[in-house]
């Protein structure tokens, strides 16, 4: 069929009632219809949707034009309506639908997806406002980070002219940009932030998680955790008071989070006391963390590691507990859990690394960047050969990463804040899918 290529529209659905024209032709789709009298059908477009009555119904779902005339308070058809374009499909939209056709007639769902681009653009500003600098790195790299945990999406670049002339390379999506930011701060530049996008393997069924999120890291040459702690604060306080409608609290399952509050710091170690009962003492000694661990009834053995023993208790005793009433700064990890940070200058079994959590949802994680290059390399060797133990997928420390610390990085912090995680405590989502305009289930 042989559609217009262009339309007459002079007006928007929320603009016809104060229009100053005898000609008001409206173009947008057709989201419902009326079949007692008075006739009619609701049109729709990017500004809200009307009622026009009429005696001529177009099929619903199509995308019209239309001429009408205003009487009073009511929409009436001043001529037939112009078909744009048919819709071809069933249009059923349930809550199974993927996002972009729910986006039709749901206006909440809307309504969140506006909010996520004002809020990102909120974010710029409030870096650009201190002083920060915008950066954009690779998402496509050579080698990716050395987390034990994380699983890589890989891919491999070809190129093909000829026998002579070809060439391939496996290649990886980030989990992070770290290493190519912290390169920028060899090249000088101090203050620097990014909104990426960033990707993990087998992180899909959760209200938390999708395999492709948004990203935002920002790193601070010349500080430590401290500086990067008192942004995060500050950002998510001056987001909260752009976008929390005057409100002191966040509601978060059914948790009333005062956001405004001046924020909680918590050390891991003091963490498994307060909410587990494990005391410093036995945190500390591997064999008496194993039989504390033990006889909470969790599935141990002799070979448990201590990676594993902390996240039995964490996960299941202490994480939800963390930030529900005021959000809390969990900081100073064991040092085999920070192959990235700085040791505490106060206690070397610790690192300067934290985790921001509103609500039981972890925010972010940062932390005073390791500076010392063989010292880097001696700590991602170490991870690799935990990824083998694991049997995760096997690759080599990134040699260029630690030849730009080989070079010299300045005193650093730094933190990865999940944006999305954000913006569903900002409004009110209950699943990472409310705010992404295309999660992994609509692909």
């Amino acid at each position: 069929m042989n559609y217009p290529s262009r339309t007459q529209r002079n007006c928007l659905v929320k603009d016809v009632f104060k229009f100053n024209s005898e000609r008001i032709i409206l173009a947008g789709r057709v989201i419902g219809l009326v079949d007692i009298d008075p006739k009619g059908f609701v049109i729709q477009d990017d500004s809200g949707k009307i009622l026009v009555l009429s005696d001529l119904i177009p099929n619903i779902g199509d995308i019209v034009e239309v001429q009408v005339l205003v009487k009073g308070n009511e929409l009436y058809i001043n001529g037939q309506p112009v078909i744009l374009v048919k819709c071809e499909a069933d249009f059923y939209i349930s809550k199974d639908s993927p996002n972009y056709k729910k986006l039709i007639i749901d206006l909440n769902l809307k309504e969140k997806l506006i909010k996520r681009t004002l809020i990102m653009a909120k974010i710029r500003e409030f870096f650009v406002n201190k002083g920060f600098l915008d950066v954009d790195t690779p998402e496509l790299v050579n080698l990716p980070g050395m987390e034990p945990y994380l699983d890589i999406f890989k891919s491999k670049f070809e190129v093909n002219f000829d026998a002579e002339r070809s060439f391939e390379r496996d290649m990886y999506l980030i989990t992070s940009p770290e290493y190519a930011m912290k390169k920028l701060l060899v090249a000088g530049f101090e203050k620097i932030f990014q909104l990426t996008k960033a990707f993990r393997n087998k992180e899909t069924f959760s209200d938390l998680h999708n395999p492709e999120f948004t990203i935002l890291e920002w790193y601070r040459a010349y500080a430590s955790y401290e500086e990067i702690i008192q942004d995060t604060e500050d950002l998510v306080k001056f987001l909260f008071q752009e976008f929390g409608e005057g409100k002191r609290t966040m509601n978060i399952n059914g948790h009333e989070v005062r956001v405004l509050d001046k924020w909680k710091k918590l050390r891991v170690v003091d963490a498994f006391e307060q909410y587990a009962g494990i005391n410093k003492d036995v945190f500390e000694d591997l064999e008496k963390f194993r039989e504390a661990v033990k006889r909470k009834g969790y599935n141990v053995n002799n070979e448990t590691s201590f990676d594993d023993l902390f996240f039995l208790v964490f996960l299941n005793e202490i994480e939800g507990k963390l930030g529900l009433d005021v959000p809390v700064i969990l900081c100073d990890y064991p040092l085999s859990m920070a192959a990235l940070s700085k040791q505490c200058a106060n206690d070397v079994k610790y690192a300067e690394r934290y985790e921001a959590y509103i609500g039981g949802v972890e925010l972010c994680n940062g932390f005073t960047e390791l500076n010392d290059a063989s010292e880097q390399k001696k700590r991602l060797e170490a991870e690799r050969i935990e990824r083998i133990n694991l049997k995760k997928a096997e690759y080599a420390v990134d040699a260029s990463f630690i030849e730009a610390l080989e070079l010299g990085m300045p005193p650093s912090g730094g933190t990865a804040l999940g944006v999305d995680r954000l913006i569903m405590l900002l409004v009110g989502a209950k699943s990472i899918e409310e705010v992404l305009f295309f999660p992994f289930k609509d692909l």
